[in-house]
């Protein structure tokens, strides 16, 4: 199932200053700061990863009111059955 479109928006990395400051463009075209977690921050796979995505120049998606990665992606977690 797909996250509802109100709560999640799309970002691409356009900077990489330090940890507090991951500049983001919007789909609106918008300039955004990424909020990192202070897991993500000592996590050497995140940094790897998210340098990957910014050299790719994929877009990814962020919560909107927190502007944090998503840990399920585009999907949504499962329902219980």
């Amino acid at each position: 199932m797909l996250i509802n479109d109100q709560q999640v928006i799309s970002i691409q990395i356009i900077k990489i200053i330090n940890a507090k400051k991951i500049k983001c463009l919007t789909e609106n075209g918008h300039i955004i700061n990424l909020h990192i977690t202070s897991a993500e921050k000592k996590d050497p796979l995140f940094w790897w990863s998210l340098i990957k995505t910014y050299t790719a120049q994929l877009w990814i998606p962020i919560a909107k009111q927190t502007k944090t990665l998503l840990a399920t992606d585009w999907l949504a977690s499962p329902e219980p059955v």
